[in-house]
């Protein structure tokens, strides 16, 4: 334990000294390593992110930087700041990634030489980004998990946030509300909320506890981040709506000769109220907190004791959520061939927080096994039994089921909207519908 604690010591001393030799020059600007960046095979460069820091003395203007592969220089390239980066100051920076000449994962190196057109001083000058040149760029979604409850004041900050980025994301957010101890109180998440009795907890994709009114920028940063596989998801009831028929489809984009991830499946409903629950709301005249949000506002406005309050995204049954499925995944992993199978929510009419059958839907989460973390995630309806009304053309395709809906200007949509939708069929095939109401 002493010579531990000495080497610890020397460690810290050598560190010190370290950065102290790192200012002792006019420019010493270092980079750190670079996001994952994923460049579309076909595509002539995608942007790559990474921090670069001033260690020097000096104000920086710009730099010159190398971008290498395998000991080949890829470019070389003048980058001027938008704003001028002071002494100990840091910023993410965006450059040009080529792809590689195959789908494949690779790590570049980018060398700052020059800074202010002088020679860059830091002893460490160089950092890997790494780089997955594919096929298709994976839609990544994001998940947000509110442990809530009426009970709570605060908890209205967690209501408003999740509204807020609905609202702002759509389809690209996938959110959870888990009530604990009221009448939303969901038993199949009662273990995952029990490791943290804090209330309002908001998880981000559980690894970025959110402790604030809004999080539009922690969205952005988790969706820019990317995930290495795309996830689709389909829902049917049986012809009794007794039973619910969850098919994920998975295609990763890269190779991996294993596959640490664990699914877990959410059952959700929106719309839920009722004029005998009573939320609880700090926020009431918190003038102070007015224009964070407009969903904010409406709990500023709102009396202490709301009546009636719409509850949406709430959890009304789970599985995998604590100890997530594993095995459906087959090894090794083959970049771009999709696997799927089923899992299905038995006796529909046995979960008694259901309100009404049609605002049901069905999350499913992909978890990586070592991190805890969420990767990646989908959303959907739950289609009927037999499809009719507004998706005639399903009729005609047998097995083939939809998958995915946009509207013309490529938004993902996860109901029929009134206009012309584009409908992706699981054979991949892609056909317009016109919904006139």
């Amino acid at each position: 334990m002493t010579k531990r604690f000495y080497l610890y010591i020397f460690a810290l001393i050598a560190l010190i000294c370290y950065a102290g030799n790192l200012t002792a020059n006019d420019y010493n600007l270092i980079p750190s390593t670079g996001r994952k960046v994923f460049v579309p095979l076909t595509a002539t460069s995608a942007k790559g992110q990474l921090l670069i820091t001033n260690y020097g003395r000096s104000t920086i203007n710009n730099f010159e930087y190398t971008l290498s592969f395998e000991g080949k220089e890829l470019a070389k390239k003048e980058y001027t700041l938008p704003t001028p980066l002071k002494r100990m100051e840091g910023t993410t920076i965006e450059i040009d990634v080529p792809p590689h000449d195959r789908i494949s994962e690779t790590n570049l190196q980018v060398a700052i030489t020059k800074v202010n057109g002088e020679p860059n001083g830091a002893t460490i000058n160089v950092a890997s980004l790494p780089r997955l040149t594919v096929t298709k760029v994976p839609h990544r979604r994001v998940v947000v998990e509110d442990f809530t409850g009426m009970w709570c004041p605060y908890c209205t900050r967690g209501l408003a946030l999740m509204e807020n980025l609905a609202n702002t994301y759509g389809d690209d957010f996938v959110g959870i509300a888990i009530h604990t101890s009221d009448a939303l109180h969901c038993w199949d998440y009662a273990g995952r909320a029990n490791e943290n009795r804090s209330r309002p907890w908001i998880m981000m994709n559980r690894n970025l506890s959110l402790g604030y009114e809004k999080a539009t920028n922690e969205f952005d940063q988790e969706k820019a981040a990317g995930a290495e596989m795309d996830i689709e998801v389909t829902a049917v009831w049986d012809d009794q709506k007794e039973n619910i028929t969850v098919t994920p489809r998975v295609t990763f984009c890269v190779d991996r000769e294993e596959a640490p991830y664990g699914f877990a499946y959410v059952l959700t409903e929106d719309g839920k109220a009722s004029q005998s629950w009573v939320q609880v709301n700090a926020y009431t005249q918190q003038e102070a907190y007015r224009g964070v949000s407009k969903e904010l506002d409406f709990f500023i406005d709102a009396p202490y004791a709301i009546k009636g309050l719409v509850n949406n995204f709430v959890a009304i049954a789970a599985e995998g959520v604590q100890f997530p499925l594993k095995g459906y995944l087959k090894t090794p992993i083959v970049a771009d061939k999709t696997q799927s199978h089923e899992y299905v929510f038995k006796n529909i009419s046995s979960k008694r927080l259901i309100q009404d059958k049609s605002k049901l839907g069905v999350c499913v989460l992909l978890i990586n096994l070592k991190t805890g973390q969420i990767e990646n995630a989908a959303k959907c309806r739950i289609s009927e039994h037999k499809v009719t009304g507004v998706a005639p053309l399903q009729q005609e395709q047998g097995s083939t089921v939809e998958i995915a809906r946009y509207t013309l200007d490529g938004r993902r949509i996860s109901t029929p909207q009134m206009g012309v939708n584009l409908v992706k069929y699981s054979d991949g095939s892609v056909r317009k519908e016109m919904i006139r109401k």
